[in-house]
């Protein structure tokens, strides 16, 4: 009788999750499991070691590099065979990063904002919020060379600002987050953020 498989430590909230060829010359679906989507964003994206890259799954450097070659398979196959793949989302919260005007509400502003304002949802919820005062701001540095460690150490998956350059847009997704540019959001918009962009 096999083990039972243990529960995978996902840190990558994929926010697209359906490649489909423009052609659609192969009608064939390849599923890429979230842990492997989670390989590839720790050795690929954010190039850990693989030793570094296994603990931050909770798992053994074998298992990791079983995982990877198994994702990087998948994708290879996808582009060659002209197939669509499916990310399946396993990862049940994330957390949203916003600048702020405001320190008491949401006031979309630009990443030089006095206030960064975190949100953690789980399942549809809001389950914690804490407002800090921006780095950036504070210390009057360009947002590129503090704002991508911040949301590195924070586990911020999404962020979210009334504008943003290529350069900083470019750092934040070589640390797995997704930027939104927007005027105004409601805490329904972001609890909501990633059906929003379904098509």
């Amino acid at each position: 009788m096999g083990r039972d498989k243990l529960k995978r430590n996902l840190i990558f909230k994929p926010v697209c999750r359906e490649f489909v060829s423009k052609r659609g010359c192969n009608e064939s679906e390849i599923e890429l499991l979230h842990e492997e989507i989670e390989a590839i964003y720790l050795s690929d994206t954010l190039e850990l070691y693989q030793e570094e890259a296994a603990k931050k799954m909770g798992i053994s450097r074998p298992t990791f590099t079983r995982i990877l070659k198994n994702a990087r398979k998948k994708v290879a196959t996808m582009l060659i065979s002209g197939a669509s793949l499916r990310i399946i989302d396993e990862k049940e919260d994330f957390r949203v990063l916003l600048a702020s005007k405001s320190k008491n509400s949401i006031k979309v502003a630009n990443p030089n904002a006095p206030y960064l304002h975190i949100f953690h949802i789980s399942q549809h919820k809001l389950i914690e919020y804490e407002v800090v005062d921006n780095p950036v701001y504070i210390q009057k540095k360009r947002p590129g060379q503090i704002l991508p460690l911040f949301v590195a150490q924070k586990h911020i998956n999404f962020f979210i600002t009334s504008e943003i350059g290529e350069g900083l847009k470019n750092a934040f997704l070589s640390k797995g987050v997704f930027s939104f540019v927007r005027k105004r959001v409601s805490i329904k918009d972001i609890i909501y953020l990633l059906e929003s962009q379904e098509p």
